[in-house]
């Protein structure tokens, strides 16, 4: 049941993919960033169109603030350049573009403040060896990249780097702060209706404790990427707070979540 209900909805995304590009490839091709997709404005309207990300593998916090679109009605196919809107976090509830291999990168509106990056600053130290903090700005409201979707659903954030002037003395002394930011997602969840939080792996057991299906094979070590002998041994604050960190950097947990969740979703909605 499970596979044929994967193989449902995996045909059922490639079936839309599939229709939407016979609908727009007539006498349309898609030219450098450009993809199928679809947008969702904040009174709920789906438009179907073709989606540019803004946002690229080196600045991938770009796509949480702002996307572009152009509607298929509004295509013109004897022009090399389209005209394409440019929509942000006030026009959007989500937008999504499909990938060449059936795959679709989907963002949805949410608002969240990360507790950890409150004091939104960033401490440099200048070639005199004085240091100085950098103000960043505050952001709450995001278009999130959607990695599970369904009854708890799992996002991917970005931090934002630290706004500076152009020609800033200061560019030097934050070179690494986004290749740090690019490493470190915020992985977040939202359960039915309930407020988005930060993923822990230590949540994971609690959130699948009403899905008996789920909860006995992560109880028994049926997922592959959960070890409970591990992962619900007893830890220090210390200890859990590095452990965290290793598990955001190693990917443990959009590993976790991923397999946990899906199944979850698929299983006991």
């Amino acid at each position: 049941m499970k596979n044929l209900l994967i193989t449902a909805l995996f045909t059922g995304i490639t079936f839309s993919m599939c229709a939407q590009e016979d609908t727009l490839k007539k006498g349309y091709e898609l030219r450098g960033k450009e993809k199928y997709g679809y947008i969702v404005s904040k009174d709920d309207k789906k438009t179907e169109g073709i989606v540019k990300l803004m946002g690229t593998k080196t600045t991938p916090w770009v796509n949480q603030q702002k996307v572009k679109f152009v509607a298929k009605e509004d295509l013109n196919a004897s022009k090399k350049k389209q005209k394409f809107d440019k929509l942000d976090v006030d026009d959007l509830k989500e937008y999504v573009a499909y990938e060449s291999d059936s795959k679709e990168r989907h963002f949805r509106l949410i608002n969240y403040t990360n507790k950890n990056e409150s004091a939104k600053s960033t401490t440099v130290t200048d070639l005199a060896g004085k240091s100085k903090t950098l103000k960043k700005s505050s952001i709450s409201d995001h278009m999130a990249e959607v990695i599970t979707d369904g009854k708890i659903t799992m996002y991917r954030l970005y931090d934002y780097p630290t706004p500076i002037d152009a020609g800033s003395k200061d560019v030097h002394l934050l070179q690494n702060e986004e290749q740090n930011i690019i490493d470190n997602p915020t992985l977040l969840y939202q359960k039915g209706d309930n407020k988005v939080k930060e993923l822990h792996i230590a949540d994971i057991k609690g959130l699948v404790k009403d899905c008996k299906t789920v909860s006995d094979k992560l109880a028994a070590g049926k997922y592959s990427s959960y070890n409970p002998a591990k992962e619900e041994k007893p830890q220090s604050e210390l200890d859990k707070m590095i452990k965290h960190k290793l598990d955001v950097v190693g990917n443990q947990i959009i590993a976790v979540g991923t397999e946990v969740f899906s199944d979850y979703n698929t299983n006991c909605q």
